[in-house]
């Protein structure tokens, strides 16, 4: 009988969890800013100013909810375990946009990454 062979141990899902780390903190911090600056603005609209903000409010809430799904996959990559949740945090995590798109090419390059890396888990 052989003894088990052990896992091979790349940097690679470490990687990819900090890139969705970061991406979902700038996917956070793109929709409550978007969020505070459509509030403010939309005190000044004549017309369609309560729909707008309506419409911010409840995108920014879905786009945070995908952001924190993000998060807790890029906790997961970290530590190696669920690697579907991982994945699915980054899929997610394109979604998001963040400052202009960065959130979404970081999302993308952990998606690769844990791709790649699927054996590590």
């Amino acid at each position: 009988m052989y003894p088990p062979t052990a896992k091979p141990q790349t940097k690679m899902p470490m990687i990819a969890g900090i890139l969705l780390i970061v991406s979902a903190v700038i996917g956070i911090a793109f929709w409550a800013y978007l969020s505070l600056v459509a509030t403010a603005l939309t005190a000044f609209m004549p017309v369609g100013g309560e729909m707008f903000r309506t419409l911010i409010a409840v995108c920014g809430g879905i786009e945070i909810v995908f952001a924190v799904i993000g998060l807790v996959g890029g906790v997961m990559a970290i530590r190696r375990k669920m690697w579907a949740l991982g994945i699915v945090g980054s899929i997610l995590g394109l979604f998001t946009f963040g400052f202009y798109g960065l959130s979404s090419i970081l999302s993308l390059v952990a998606l690769i990454i844990l791709a790649i890396s699927r054996k590590e888990f």
